[in-house]
C-alpha cells in the first residue's frame, strides 16, 4: 500500500502539520480572487477559475515532487487561452467553455506523454531572453486588457493596438464609480505590497506573521468591493461577477464543438511548452534553498495530470504560479499537504460562499490582476542582455514586439524561431583559434591572446570551438582553407577538444578536407578527439584513413611533429 503513496506522504513528519495547515489557508485566501480574475482574462465565467484550481491541486500533490509548488490558473496561460479560443468561438458561449476544457485536455495529454518519453529537454526550446520577452509583453497585454474593466468599460483585443483602439472608442462611456472603486482597490494593493508588512511589524507583529497578513491584501480588496456594491447606492450599478454556481464540478468530457482537433493541437503544444517552462522554473527556484533537485520528466507528468484534471472538471490550462508558490513557501509549506488543504478550502468556498462572490465588482478583480501582473512588465532583462549579449537582447526585443503587435500565439512562434536562429547563428560560425604552446608547459593557447605562445615551423594548430554538424561543416571547411592560404604549412593539426559531437555531414567534410589537403601536400592530423566523437569516426573508417595521424593530446602531436634537434660536435 505504501508503494502507491507519494514520497512526501511516506516520509511525512508530524512537526510539519501546523506549517502546512497555515500555508494551505493563506494560499486559499489568495487563490480565490486570483482564480476568478484569471478566468475572466481567459474569457470564461468566473467559476471556471475555481474549477481549474481544486482538482489540479490534488493531482499535482499526489504526482508532483516540488514541496511548495501551487498549481492553478495563471495570467499568461489565461491570456494564451483567450487568444486561442476567441478565434474559434464566442467568449462565454457553451462552445467556448467546451473548447477551453479540450485545450486543457490536449495540453495535459501532451505534457504527460512528453514526460513518459523523457522529453524534459523540451524546456530548452525557449531561451531565457525569449521567455522573458514573451512574459513581459504578455503582462503588458493583460494590464491593458484590464484597464477597461478597471474603469467600468469593456476590455478586449488580441494585440496592443486593438486594445488601445477599443479603449479610445469607449472614452465617452467612462464610468466614474468604476474609476473610483477600481482605482482605490489598485492603490490599496500597490501600497500593501510594499508598505503593509513594515507597518504591521512596526505595530509589534512578528516578521513572519506580518508577511502572511500582507499577502492577504487581495482578500481585503475583494471584501471591501463586495461591501461597497451591496451597501452604497453609487456603486450598485457597477458590473459584477454575477451568479456563481454552488457546489463542486462533476467530471465530464464535453463534446468537441464543430472545429477540427488540429485547430487546437498547435496552440495546445505552445501552451504546454510555456506552462512546463514556467512550472519547472518555479520548482527549481523552490528547490534551491533546500538543496533539492527537480526531475524534469516527473514535473512533466505531474503537470500533465493536473491539466487533464482541469479539463475533465470544467476548467482550462493550468501551471505552477510563481507568486502563489512563493507565498506557499513563505507561509511555511513543508509538503504538498499544504496544496491539499488549499484544495479543501476552495471546495468549502465553492460549497458555501458562492453567493458572496456574485456581488464581486469586476473593477476590483481587474485591480487584483493589474497589481499582480504589473511587476512582470519590467524591461530590466532587456537592459541586462544589451550589456552582455546583443543577440539575446535582439531575441527579447523581437519576441516582445511580436507579442504586442501580432498577438501572443504569433509572438511565441516568433520567440521559438528567434531562439533557433540565434543558436544557428552562434554554432554555424564557430570560433576557430590558432594555437601556440606556452613555453615550459603543456598548455596551448590562442596566439592572438597570448603573445608568449610559440608556434611550430611548418605546422599549423587550429582549434574548432564548437561541435561539428550540418549547420557549420561548410563554414569550418572554408575557414580552415583560408587559414592555410594565409599560413602555408605542410601539416595541419585539428585540435578537437571542444568538439563534443559530429554528424554524418561533418564526417564527410573531414574526409573531403583530408583528400583536398593531401592533393596540396598538406597532411591533416587530429588531436584530443573525445570518446563519443572517436566512436563515430571509428565507425566511419577513420582509423584506417588516419593511421599515425591521430594524437591523444596537442602536446603529443607537437612533440611528434617538431623537427629533430640539430646536434653539432
Amino acid at each position: 500500500m505504501t508503494g502507491v503513496l507519494p514520497g512526501w506522504l511516506r516520509q511525512y513528519r508530524r512537526a510539519w502539520l501546523p506549517a502546512d495547515l497555515t500555508a494551505g489557508v493563506v494560499v486559499t485566501l489568495l487563490l480565490v480572487p486570483q482564480s476568478l480574475a484569471y478566468a475572466l482574462v481567459a474569457g470564461l465565467p468566473a467559476q471556471a477559475g475555481l474549477y481549474a484550481s481544486v482538482v489540479p491541486l490534488v493531482l499535482y500533490a499526489l504526482a508532483g515532487r516540488s514541496h511548495a509548488q501551487s498549481v492553478g490558473p495563471m495570467a499568461v496561460t489565461s491570456l494564451l487561452t483567450a487568444a486561442t479560443l476567441s478565434r474559434l468561438a464566442e467568449p462565454g458561449s457553451a462552445d467556448y467553455l467546451a473548447l477551453a476544457a479540450w485545450l486543457a485536455l490536449l495540453s495535459g495529454g501532451l505534457l504527460y506523454l512528453m514526460g513518459r518519453i523523457r522529453m524534459g529537454f523540451i524546456a530548452d526550446a525557449l531561451s531565457r531572453p525569449v521567455l522573458e520577452g514573451f512574459t513581459a509583453a504578455s503582462a503588458v497585454l493583460i494590464v491593458v486588457s484590464q484597464l477597461g474593466p478597471l474603469v467600468g468599460l469593456k476590455g478586449g483585443g488580441a494585440t496592443l493596438p486593438a486594445q488601445l483602439a477599443g479603449l479610445f472608442g469607449q472614452r465617452e462611456s467612462l464610468a466614474w464609480p468604476g474609476v473610483l472603486l477600481g482605482g482605490a482597490a489598485l492603490l490599496w494593493l500597490v501600497w500593501a505590497r510594499n508598505r503593509l508588512r513594515p507597518l504591521l511589524q512596526g505595530l509589534g507583529l512578528r516578521p513572519a506573521v506580518a508577511l502572511l497578513l500582507s499577502r492577504t491584501a487581495p482578500i481585503v480588496a475583494v471584501a471591501a468591493g463586495i461591501a461597497m456594491v451591496t451597501t452604497q447606492p453609487w456603486a450598485t450599478g457597477l458590473p459584477q461577477v454575477g451568479p456563481v454556481p454552488r457546489g463542486l464540478p462533476l467530471p465530464d468530457l464535453p463534446a468537441l464543438p464543430a472545429v477540427r482537433l488540429t485547430d487546437l493541437a498547435l496552440p495546445a503544444f505552445f501552451i504546454a511548452l510555456v506552462n512546463y517552462v514556467q512550472s519547472l522554473s518555479v520548482a527549481q527556484l523552490l528547490a534551491a534553498p533546500r538543496r533539492e533537485t527537480v526531475d524534469p520528466e516527473a514535473e512533466l507528468r505531474a503537470l500533465g495530470l493536473a491539466n487533464l484534471g482541469a479539463g475533465f472538471f470544467g476548467g482550462f490550462p493550468v501551471t505552477g504560479g510563481l507568486s502563489r508558490s512563493l507565498v506557499n513557501a513563505e507561509a511555511g509549506a513543508q509538503s504538498q499537504l499544504a496544496s491539499l488543504v488549499t484544495a479543501a478550502g476552495l471546495a468549502l468556498v465553492m460549497s458555501t460562499a458562492t453567493g458572496l462572490l456574485t456581488h464581486l465588482p469586476l473593477a476590483v478583480l481587474a485591480a487584483t490582476i493589474v497589481a499582480a501582473v504589473g511587476s512582470m512588465t519590467s524591461l530590466t532583462p532587456l537592459r541586462v542582455a544589451w550589456g552582455t549579449d546583443r543577440a539575446d537582447a535582439a531575441g527579447f526585443a523581437v519576441t516582445f514586439l511580436a507579442v504586442l503587435l501580432l498577438g501572443v500565439d504569433t509572438g511565441i512562434v516568433a520567440g521559438i524561431v528567434v531562439s533557433l536562429a540565434v543558436w544557428l547563428a552562434r554554432t554555424g560560425r564557430p570560433h576557430i583559434a590558432e594555437l601556440g604552446r606556452l613555453p615550459g608547459s603543456e598548455h596551448f593557447r590562442n596566439v592572438e591572446r597570448f603573445d608568449a605562445a610559440a608556434t611550430l615551423p611548418g605546422v599549423l594548430f587550429l582549434r574548432v570551438d564548437e561541435s561539428l554538424y550540418f549547420g557549420n561543416a561548410r563554414h569550418v571547411r572554408e575557414a580552415i582553407l583560408q587559414r592555410l592560404d594565409a599560413h602555408p604549412v605542410s601539416r595541419l593539426v585539428l585540435v578537437m577538444s571542444a568538439v563534443n559531437r559530429v554528424d554524418m555531414t561533418a564526417v564527410s567534410m573531414l574526409q573531403a578536407l583530408d583528400d583536398q589537403l593531401a592533393c596540396c601536400g598538406v597532411a591533416l592530423h587530429l588531436a584530443e578527439v573525445k570518446g563519443p566523437v572517436a566512436a563515430v569516426l571509428e565507425r566511419a573508417g577513420f582509423p584506417a584513413r588516419f593511421g599515425g595521424r591521430v594524437w591523444l593530446s596537442a602536446g603529443a602531436a607537437w612533440d611528434a611533429l617538431a623537427p629533430a634537434p640539430d646536434f653539432h660536435i
